[in-house]
């Protein structure tokens, strides 16, 4: 485990979480109708409620339209589920053994084990000897006498240091759960296989390769004789980390990659052993690890899949290794609470959320166990907590968010469970749903925002709605089989954040308008993909986009990436990552239900995308671009100290055509280009694109005199440097109810300082 607190910069995208939003949100009564019975199970933040079931709701006919929705779809499946746990360290082990009665310690065991009266965790990953949670200190399983430093045969190699108190519980837990996996990780080789000598830091010499492999193999046998079948083993844990201070051990992807293929693949297979082979083990900053082991084909073969922690990085790493090589598995193997963190039950849900809608087989949170001071620990990590605490001066334990959150979905997701469609974040609301191997579904929902949410679930044609209080988890599981697939209405605003797949895109939180999360990071060839949309009589379609790099574009296609193109519509540079602008464009061939791929052509922010009928909103600004040559429609002000308007019509390096407008005076000036328009009441979006350069204390779009009192105002340049390259200024949401709105730009610019404007816009949303 790396040190925790000090790699903090993971970032979950996320990458695929919540819900698709819809205006017009209806508040109501949990449930609607009689129908498909779902049960329902609540925890509150402040654990006031904690796993506490309540009354039941029910499916009935559909009628989330005009909702916020989840659109969950049991016919489109993803990866399978192995196992949800944590690792049973031998500090854990030891304060179970040792500082519990025996009547507390079968309890803390049923409730972390048993599906039916505790949280059902079905996954162990166990240190291969010491970690940095190693309540006696350092140890292998063949530890050499001093001043001895070969073993060539591992005659010294024992588990026995195992057999006081770790497998005697792993051994109940299996009792307890018996479908519950176990995997094993080495923080560290035995210290004479190693340059440094010692469990800490260091490198496993080569020599000592086959003699490594012949550990690994010899482990998996002697847990298995003991009762514990071995299910799967990362080569090494955290191979990129080492410190001086507690079990740890560098291995390069080259090494490791050399040693699977050379060592542990061929040792494991001549002893008969199917125990996984899972490369890296370490943080998703680093997915060129795994591409290393799995570039090289004699490795390759030898590997079931991937683990990954989640100290660095984004968890979107996760997504792209299972896109670029999706016939190796994902495996999530570690992930610690602590008190850095500012909201630990926010920080797992979360987490665990994201995770699985990345593609990870497992969930496999850190120590299971651990004392009120964070220990005992091995010289790593003083500030980690665990899933229960316990109080050494008085034998107690409490049970953390930490442990609430999981069972949130290891109590309702078994082993063979599936992850199932379901649309992602939106408006803070994260969702992920999966279907048992028994049939029944398990929707997992977690309100992040500080107040209660309303929102429905639709399932095939039916639908529930329901109310989720404030920073709460909801497990909401169901049986019965769904009527088709469940459509997605083209009437819905599909927030980009709410995919149900995706390749190449990242999660970030938006300063948008309504918060929340958009996609970026973005490049070429990246994607998104919405399932069932209904684009009958679906001829526009919409986007929010963000852009500071360079002028591209985002393509519509129907049924794959590659698939048929139902329409092209442009990103141009907005000026700044979260600077937005809406744009439209025409689609053709849109009919029928299709899956949606929104395919990247470039670096873009998305925050969402809306399809629409009748004709791409027309620009109601006339002479928008001064291709009359002059100011025609035009009027100007200025103030009465200032002798006249320094605004002209020019053809100096316009955006588009011949003419541009331009501010301009060798004196201080102030300017204000304007124009009375004439529309329908209703609701506008009005947009100039602007160069200058610089000098300016203020430059902005301006729209006033639309019935309401309020002038309104873009993003305001002034403050900012030269302007190089055209940027789009937006106003949003302009409620005309006078049948006329005042458009118009305004310059307030020091001596010899210019400002450049074209393309005016002005269209109804």
């Amino acid at each position: 485990m790396t040190t925790k607190g000090l790699q903090r910069s993971s970032r979950l995208s996320l990458f695929a979480w919540g819900v698709v939003p819809f205006a017009g949100l209806v508040i109501g009564s949990s449930a609607l109708a009689a129908g498909e019975s779902t049960s329902v199970w609540i925890t509150r933040k402040d654990l006031s409620q904690a796993l506490q079931q309540q009354g039941n709701v029910a499916f009935a006919a559909d009628s989330s339209v005009g909702k916020n929705t989840i659109f969950v779809d049991e016919t489109v499946t993803y990866q399978s589920m192995e196992g949800i746990g944590a690792s049973l360290t031998d500090s854990s082990a030891w304060l179970l053994k040792y500082k519990l009665n025996a009547a507390t310690q079968a309890s803390v065991m049923t409730r972390l084990f048993d599906p039916i009266n505790g949280i059902g965790v079905s996954w162990l990953r166990q240190p291969m000897g010491a970690s940095d949670f190693s309540a006696r200190g350092n140890y292998s399983y063949d530890d050499m006498p001093a001043g001895q430093r070969d073993d060539t045969n591992l005659s010294h190699f024992s588990i026995a240091p195992d057999e006081a108190y770790i497998l005697p519980l792993v051994k109940q837990a299996l009792g307890l759960n018996p479908h519950l996996k176990v995997m094993i990780s080495p923080w560290s080789a035995p210290a004479w296989m190693k340059s440094s000598g010692s469990m800490n830091g260091g490198t496993l010499n080569t020599s000592a390769y086959g003699q490594f492999a012949l550990y690994f193999a010899k482990t998996i046998q002697a847990y298995e004789a003991a009762g514990v079948p071995i299910y799967a083993l990362t080569v090494q844990n955290e191979p990129l980390h080492q410190v001086p201070g507690y079990p740890t051990m560098y291995l390069s992807a080259t090494d490791a990659a050399n040693f699977i293929k050379y060592n542990l693949g061929p040792t494991l297979e001549s002893h008969g052993l199917k125990t996984k082979i899972l490369g890296y083990d370490h943080n998703w900053d680093q997915p060129g690890y795994m591409q290393t082991l799995y570039s090289d084909a004699s490795s390759a073969r030898y590997l079931a899949g991937s683990a990954w922690h989640f100290y660095g990085g984004d968890v979107s790493a996760m997504n792209d290794i299972h896109h670029q090589y999706p016939d190796k598995d994902v495996y999530f193997t570690e992930a610690s609470s602590g008190t850095w963190l500012p909201n630990i039950f926010d920080a797992n849900i979360t987490n665990e959320i994201a995770i699985f809608r990345n593609w990870s087989k497992t969930y496999t949170d850190w120590n299971m166990v651990l004392d009120t001071q964070g220990g005992p620990t091995n010289g790593g990590c003083a500030t980690c907590t665990a899933m229960v605490t316990v109080n050494q001066a008085n034998g107690t334990v409490t049970y953390t968010p930490t442990y609430y959150a999981m069972g949130h979905i290891s109590k309702f997701v078994t082993p063979g469970a599936r992850r199932i469609a379901s649309t992602g974040y939106a408006q803070g609301l994260h969702n992920v749903a999966f279907k048992n191997p028994d049939g029944s579904k398990s929707l997992i929902v977690y309100n992040q925002n500080g107040t209660s949410s309303t929102f429905a679930v639709k399932w095939g044609g039916s639908s529930l709605e329901y109310t989720l209080p404030a920073t709460s988890i909801a497990t909401f599981k169901w049986s019965g089989t769904q009527a088709g697939h469940t459509i997605i209405p083209a009437s819905v605003r599909l927030y980009a954040s709410a995919f149900q797949d995706a390749k190449g895109v990242r999660l970030e939180n938006t300063t948008d308008a309504g918060g929340g999360k958009n996609v970026g990071f973005t490049s070429a060839g990246s994607y998104l993909l919405f399932k069932n949309v209904d684009l009958t009589n679906i001829t526009t379609i919409s986007a929010r986009t963000a852009n500071a790099g360079s002028a591209t574009s985002l393509e519509f296609r129907a049924d794959s990436a590659s698939g048929p193109l139902l329409g092209t519509l442009q990103s141009n540079v907005t000026g700044g990552w979260q600077t937005w602008t809406t744009n439209s464009a025409s689609i053709t061939g849109a009919s029928g239900v299709r899956d949606v791929y929104v395919v990247f052509r470039g670096s873009t922010n998305l925050n969402w995308v809306q399809f629409g009928s009748g004709a791409v909103p027309s620009n109601l600004v006339p002479n928008p671009g001064f291709e009359s040559g002059g100011l025609s429609g035009w009027s100007g002000w200025h103030p009465a100290s200032q002798a006249t308007d320094v605004h002209q019509a020019d053809t100096d390096t316009p955006r588009t055509g011949a003419y541009k407008l331009t501010h301009y005076s060798g004196s201080a000036y102030q300017q204000t280009t304007y124009q009375h328009v004439s529309v329908p009441n209703g609701t506008y979006r009005a947009s100039v694109w602007v160069r200058s350069g610089g000098g300016q204390s203020n430059l902005r779009l301006e729209a006033s005199n639309h019935g309401g009192n309020t002038t309104l105002y873009s993003v305001d340049l002034g403050s900012t440097a030269s302007v190089s390259t055209w940027r789009q200024l937006t106003i949003d949401n302009i409620h005309v109810t006078s049948g006329t709105v005042t458009l118009g730009v305004y310059s307030n610019a020091a001596a010899n300082n210019w400002a450049a404007f074209d393309d005016f816009s002005l269209t109804r949303q």
